[in-house]
């Protein structure tokens, strides 16, 4: 299970700038307990001082968060277009 991440053009949501090619989050195999297993979904972000914090969770008993640069995460998502 993995999360990755797409921007879009904000006046036509129609038009994808760019995709990650890689995961931005990878579910941890000891992450999955109790009766929901295999999944992994973001329900939320913030933004605090160029850092994008992602809180997600692995199960129906666990959740946790990534903290991810926005700057480099955009730079990432722009210049993927380019890589295909």
């Amino acid at each position: 299970m993995c999360l990755t991440a797409s921007l879009f053009n904000f006046e036509n949501p129609g038009i994808e700038i760019g995709r990650l090619k890689s995961s931005l989050i990878i579910r941890n195999n000891k992450e999955s307990e109790g009766y929901v297993l295999n999944v992994l979904y973001s329900y939320s972000s913030i933004l605090h001082n160029g850092d994008l914090t992602i809180p997600y969770a692995v199960s129906n008993l666990a959740s946790t968060y990534a903290p991810v640069n926005l700057k480099e995460l955009l730079t990432e998502l722009k210049i993927s277009k380019n890589k295909s």
